[in-house]
C-alpha cells in the first residue's frame, strides 16, 4: 500500500514537472525603467531612461505614460517587433516638450498576430528636470515681399526672432506650396542658438549666382530646440516676387571704335550692342545713349550718381587718375526702348540695344597713345565685362 502511495506521489510530480516545463513563455517580460528617478537637465548625470522589455514573440508594441491624474503620453505607438530583447531611451520629452518633475506610470503593452495581448506596468519619477521650455519670440519678416533679382531694390528679406534660452540646435527655411524647402543663412552677427536677437539676412541666393525659388507665397519656419529636448516652432509669410538672376552682355564683347587718332579736344565714340539675356529684366539709368562726356567730367558730375544694382556701359583709358574706374557711363538703350516699373526703368528679357557714347579728349594724356576700353558694370555688385575691345588711340597735341 505504502508503495503504491509513494508510485502516485511520484507520477503526480512528474506530470506537474511536464505542465511547468511545457508553459509558454510570457509575450512580454523582463520590463524595466532604469535609472528612476530621472533629471533632464543635460547636466549628463541620469538625464535618460532606459526602458528594456523582451518579446517571446511577434507583435506590435505601444509604450505610453501616465501622470497621477491618468493623462495619457504616447511614446511609441504601434511598432512592429519580432521576438528578442529591445530598449527605449527615454529623456522625458514627449511631442517636443519635456514633462514636468512628477511621477508616472510606463506602460509597455504588446499584441501578437494571434490576438494574445500583454501589459507591463513599471513606475518611473521625473524631478529636477529642466524647468523652462525654449520659446522663439518676436517672429518678424520684413520686408513680407521682395524681389531677389540684384537690382537693388528689395533685393533682400531680414527674418529677426528672439530666442528665450540658448539653443542647441536651430534651423531656419522657407517651405513651398508644393513642399520644397530652401534653407535660410545663418546670422551672421549672432552665434547660432545664442539666447537674445537674431537677425538672417535672405538674398534667395542671387548674390552667389544661384537661380531662386520660384515666385509664390512661402511659410518661413523657425525651429529651435534645446538641449533637454524641448523644441520651439515660429512659422510667418513671405512673398517671392520677381526672382531671378540678371544676365546681360555686350555682345560678342565687341564695340566699334570712331578712330585711332583722336585730335586733343576731338571727340571718341563708341557703339556697342548689350543684350538681356537672362529671366529678369535689369535696372539700369542715364547718361542717355549719345551722352557727351569731357575727360573732366564723369558720371557724377553729370549728377547720374552709382546706385547698388543699376546696369551701365562704362568707357575708362589707361592713365585714369580720376580715383574710380569706368568714370564715363552711359544707361542701357534710350527711354523708349526700356520699361518703366515705377519710376525705374529696366531692360527686359530678350531684349537687345545699341548703346552709343562720346569722349571729348580735353586734357592731355599722361602717354601719347593711350589705350581706351569699354565694360559692363553691375554697379556696387560686380564688373561683369571688362576691359572689352581695348585698343589703342593716338591723340595728337
Amino acid at each position: 500500500m505504502r508503495d503504491k502511495a509513494l508510485l502516485g506521489v511520484a507520477v503526480l510530480c512528474t506530470i506537474l514537472w511536464i505542465l511547468t516545463g511545457c508553459r509558454p513563455t510570457p509575450l512580454l517580460y523582463d520590463v524595466s525603467a532604469q535609472p528612476n528617478p530621472i533629471s533632464p537637465n543635460a547636466d549628463g548625470v541620469t538625464d535618460v531612461a532606459r526602458i528594456s522589455y523582451k518579446l517571446a514573440r511577434h507583435a506590435n508594441v505601444v509604450l505610453y505614460f501616465t501622470d497621477a491624474s491618468g493623462t495619457r503620453y504616447d511614446f511609441r505607438t504601434n511598432v512592429p517587433r519580432p521576438a528578442g530583447q529591445y530598449e527605449a531611451m527615454f529623456s522625458g520629452v514627449i511631442d517636443n516638450r519635456l514633462l514636468p518633475d512628477g511621477f508616472y506610470t510606463c506602460v509597455v503593452e504588446a499584441t501578437a498576430e494571434n490576438g494574445e495581448r500583454a501589459s507591463v506596468q513599471v513606475p518611473l519619477a521625473i524631478q529636477g528636470g529642466e524647468p523652462n521650455a525654449i520659446e522663439i519670440l518676436n517672429l518678424s519678416i520684413y520686408p513680407p515681399s521682395f524681389t531677389p533679382n540684384r537690382d537693388g531694390i528689395s533685393d533682400r528679406v531680414t527674418i529677426a526672432y528672439s530666442l528665450s534660452k540658448e539653443a542647441a540646435k536651430v534651423q531656419v527655411y522657407i517651405v513651398g506650396q508644393d513642399g520644397s524647402k530652401y534653407p535660410v543663412p545663418e546670422d551672421k552677427i549672432r552665434p547660432v542658438g545664442q539666447v537674445g536677437a537674431h537677425a538672417h539676412d535672405y538674398d534667395a541666393g542671387v548674390d552667389l549666382g544661384a537661380t531662386p525659388p520660384p515666385d509664390g507665397t512661402y511659410v518661413v519656419v523657425v525651429e529651435a530646440e534645446d538641449a533637454v529636448g524641448n523644441r520651439a516652432v515660429a512659422r510667418g509669410q513671405l512673398s517671392i516676387v520677381d526672382g531671378g538672376v540678371p544676365q546681360v552682355e555686350i555682345v560678342n564683347s565687341a564695340a566699334e571704335w570712331s578712330a585711332s587718332i583722336v585730335p586733343l579736344g576731338g571727340t571718341l565714340t563708341f557703339t556697342c550692342t548689350v543684350r538681356n539675356i537672362g529671366k529678369v529684366g535689369v535696372r539700369t539709368k542715364g547718361a542717355p545713349p549719345g551722352t557727351t562726356y569731357t575727360t573732366s567730367e564723369n558720371f557724377n558730375s553729370k549728377q547720374f550718381y552709382e546706385e547698388p544694382g543699376i546696369f551701365r556701359v562704362g568707357m575708362d583709358y589707361e592713365g585714369n587718375s580720376s580715383g574710380r574706374t569706368y568714370p564715363f557711363r552711359w544707361q542701357l538703350g534710350s527711354d523708349e526702348e526700356l520699361t518703366m516699373v515705377g519710376d525705374q526703368r529696366y531692360l527686359m528679357p530678350g531684349k537687345t540695344v545699341t548703346v552709343v557714347g562720346h569722349l571729348q579728349i580735353v586734357d592731355r594724356p599722361v602717354k601719347v597713345t593711350p589705350y581706351y576700353w569699354l565694360g559692363l558694370i553691375h554697379e556696387q555688385v560686380w564688373i561683369v565685362q571688362d576691359r572689352v575691345e581695348a585698343i589703342p588711340v593716338t591723340i595728337g597735341f
